[in-house]
């Protein structure tokens, strides 16, 4: 009987393989490459070790960018092994193994997503093996994960429409890249050059996602600088009720003519002749509205949602925070990192108990984990939709700890910041509600209306685990305005003038655009296709962060090292202009989500590659044809300098 090789994304993940497959990987084995018993090898890839060839590949004569010469579309795709000498060693390695005699069978083990399996799936393609495969899919990096995982590991060829949907997602930005970058370049980068002074023609990459954020950040600062902050006027009345004797302040609610209004903006007269109007008039209390409401815990994390956390919390930047993810997912300590689901499936909820003893072992969260246990039965179950739902896990569940107990003095800073957002928000969902009295009153003088709000906590429930960020509401008051009485009378003693301005939206940090990339929905009117794509942001949660890291790194927008807030350059303005006025679809965040979900369609067998390689071709054509026609039409310089 052979022997079976084990194939992972990284060499740290491999050790993880190896100690399960009780092979000890020694200096000299990382070294070759790879590590073997009597019936194992285990190797590792560094990533991508395979890329899809460039267009001189195909032919010299595209070496030179000509207008000409576009557009692109390979009949049939070349791929080469990335130019590394240290890739290119491993993939022969990988190679002489995939196709080794006493090798019966591989284990495809790099990680469980889309991009893990375009990575094994062209190792193995080019290795010219014809070996039978079994796929690993596994959420955690724990020595039981792996096992379950080998033993459970199905035939490659189930998870071919993922394959499919991983070649279409590489050939789909290959074909915009190569494309647009060329045309635009060739066309607008003398143009684009000279707006923002730079000796050499720019050139203007162009993506499928990238241009698509980089819209989305340059439209946001033009409404910022467009922005024409308009005043406006509130009243607010001080009162003294009859009976109790509290003096409490109301605002004044301007009377609506319909629910579905918008907020009535008031002119400073108009304010005053109401003030002048009701003056020395009794005032009588209404309604007195006592309510409880119950806060339920978060949703578990995402990673969009992890990321945006920790920016908004710590100031770190989508792309590290990803970074520490992976890390203490190699390290055993989380689940998966790169999913969008925030759910945990019915067969993770078993093994919910055996983390939470692991957590328990950690002194940091071993009170957490004690009130957990005093509250008697686990309040999370599988009827507990709003943390556990089958339908809404698609290839990963929500990011959690593992039952793996964490040595938090062997962690730097920010992986203990990660670690502990992680965790706590996982604690959370075990906690009841947090419970709030509410108050709102309503004091009328003639037929005008003031209220008054109140907010105090009862019960913290599991904001005792997790800290929210606190943000007063708006108008609430510390007066004990719930010992007031409906029917109440009271004296008004003074009307102040409530001088307002209305605000420009926020700049994006690189945590909110993570957010609004992964909710692209919102931006989609039409109310079929919003829901048709209501899975499928703007690129992936594997994705996201490279692609804002890119942007910055090419010089179209900036991230402040210190505030995290995001904002275009005069060349990424400039380039979203030129494509704005040539092909402004690529600007368009439904646009761009309805291409991924194509790819999501693809991987659940609801399409053909056939259908989508034909609308990706004809969309590319026509396209290329139109910017083509567009040489001349404007004026960028003088457009661009009306913005400053």
């Amino acid at each position: 009987m052979g022997k079976s090789l084990y194939i992972t994304e990284k060499p740290s993940v491999a050790s993880s393989f190896a100690e399960v497959l009780g092979i000890k990987i020694t200096p000299r084995d990382r070294k070759r490459g790879f590590a073997e018993s009597d019936d194992s090898v285990v190797t590792w890839c560094f990533g991508h070790l395979i890329t899809l060839a460039l267009p001189d590949e195909y032919d010299p004569i595209y070496k030179q960018w000509r207008i000409e010469h576009l557009p692109i579309i390979p009949k049939e795709y070349k791929y080469v092994v990335i130019d590394n000498d240290g890739v290119k060693k491993q993939f022969e390695t990988i190679k002489a193994l995939m196709t080794r005699e006493d090798i019966d069978l591989i284990y495809a083990c790099t990680d469980s997503g889309r991009e893990g399996e375009y990575i094994y799936r062209l190792v193995y393609e080019h290795s010219g093996s014809a070996k039978p495969a079994k796929r690993v899919w596994i959420s955690s990096q724990t020595e039981e994960a792996i096992r379950e995982g080998i033993k459970n590991a199905k035939d490659i060829n189930e998870y071919n429409s993922l394959s499919d949907a991983a070649y279409c997602r590489a050939k789909e930005d290959w074909l915009f890249g190569m494309n647009f970058s060329r045309i635009y370049t060739c066309m607008y980068g003398r143009t684009v050059s000279n707006v923002v002074k730079e000796e050499k023609s720019s050139v203007i990459a162009v993506g499928r996602v990238m241009t698509c954020v980089l819209g989305l950040v340059v439209d946001r600062e033009q409404e910022i600088r467009n922005f024409v902050p308009k005043k406006h006027y509130g009243i607010t009345a001080s009162f003294l009720s009859g009976k109790s004797n509290l003096e409490y302040k109301g605002k004044w609610q301007p009377q609506k003519k319909d629910k579905d209004d918008e907020e009535k903006y008031i002119e400073k007269k108009e304010a005053e002749e109401v003030i002048e109007r009701l003056k020395g008039k009794v005032a009588q209390i209404k309604k007195v509205d006592i309510k409880k409401k119950r806060e339920q815990p978060p949703l578990l994390f995402n990673l969009a949602e992890l990321q945006s956390e920790a920016n908004k919390k710590f100031k770190l930047p989508v792309e590290k925070t990803l970074e520490i993810a992976q890390k203490l997912y190699e390290r055993k300590l989380i689940t998966y990192p790169r999913t969008d689901c925030r759910v945990i499936s019915t067969d993770v909820l078993a093994e919910v108990p055996k983390v939470l003893n692991g957590l328990f072992k950690n002194p940091d969260y071993k009170e957490n984990v004690s009130r957990i246990k005093e509250f008697g039965e686990l309040r999370v179950k599988k009827t507990t939709k709003r943390f556990v739902d089958d339908k809404k896990v698609t290839d990963h569940y929500a990011i959690i700890p593992t039952y793996v107990t964490a040595d938090m003095d062997k962690m730097d800073s920010n992986s203990k910041k990660i670690y502990d957002l992680i965790v706590k928000r996982f604690l959370a969902i075990f906690y009841p509600p947090a419970v709030y009295n509410t108050v709102r009153v309503e004091t009328h003088i003639d037929e005008e209306v003031f209220v008054s709000n109140a907010k105090t906590l009862e019960d913290p429930g599991w904001k005792e685990v997790y800290e929210v960020t606190s943000s007063k509401e708006d108008d609430a008051t510390n007066v004990p305005i719930h010992l007031l009485k409906k029917n109440e009378n009271c004296k008004v003693e003074a009307f102040d003038l409530d001088e307002k301005e209305t605000k420009p939206p926020s700049r994006y940090t690189d945590g909110s655009l993570i957010i609004t990339m992964e909710k692209a929905g919102k931006f989609i009117e039409d109310e079929e296709l919003r829901e048709q794509i209501k899975t499928s942001g703007i690129g992936t949660s594997a994705t996201r962060a490279g692609i804002i890291k890119k942007l910055k790194d090419i010089g179209y927008i900036n991230i402040n090292p210190k505030t995290q807030v995001v904002t275009p350059t005069v060349k990424g303005e400039a380039i979203v202009e030129v494509v704005r006025r040539t092909a402004k679809e690529l600007l368009n965040p439904s646009f761009t989500a309805s291409w991924e979900k194509g790819l999501a369609m693809i991987e659940n067998n609801e399409t053909t590659v056939e259908i989508f390689e034909e609308k990706l071709h004809k969309y590319i054509m026509r396209t290329i044809d139109k910017v083509k026609r567009s040489k001349g039409n404007f004026n960028l310089a003088s457009i661009i300098n009306r913005s400053y």
